[in-house]
């Protein structure tokens, strides 16, 4: 048996959100199925909590060290980040904590106002918005695996 399929410790994905909606939508498009949130198979009972965070990843191939030969195990193949938002008994759901920019950021530069007098410049206030979008999960499937991190 391999060496992440025997952890017991290590969720397992057990629904990705919006699967049959997004897959529909895909197959007329022509599009991929790009989930931002998936359900793994460990919950309140588990001592799983909202914020805590996990990797999800696949398992790749068998991996050797061509000069040793030496086993080294099966590859995780990370599918992204995911952030518990929604905790039950048995199963929590983590949306995606991967974000991209979509735009250059913006600097805002307001001069406010302070003191007795009015109209008396006070300190300079400087804003930088970063817009950014959320990343989905990369290729996620149903039994891919989840540990904490």
């Amino acid at each position: 048996m391999s060496d992440v399929k025997a952890a017991t410790r290590l969720a397992k994905v057990v629904h990705i959100v919006g699967l049959a909606e997004a897959a529909n939508a895909a197959a007329g498009l022509g599009l991929a199925v790009s989930p931002t949130e998936v359900v793994i198979n460990r919950g309140a009972r588990d001592g799983v909590k909202q914020g805590d965070k996990f990797l999800v990843f696949g398992v790749g191939p068998h991996i050797v060290d061509p000069d040793t030969g030496k086993d080294l195990g099966e590859l995780e193949i990370v599918r992204g980040r995911g952030e518990v938002v929604h905790v039950q008994e048995q199963v929590a759901t983590l949306r995606t904590l991967e974000r991209s920019r979509t735009r250059p950021p913006k600097r805002i530069i307001r001069e406010g106002y302070g003191g007795f007098v009015f109209g008396t410049p006070g300190k300079v206030i400087e804003e930088e918005l970063a817009p950014e979008a959320e990343v989905p999960f990369e290729a996620v499937h149903l039994g891919d695996f989840a540990k904490p991190i």
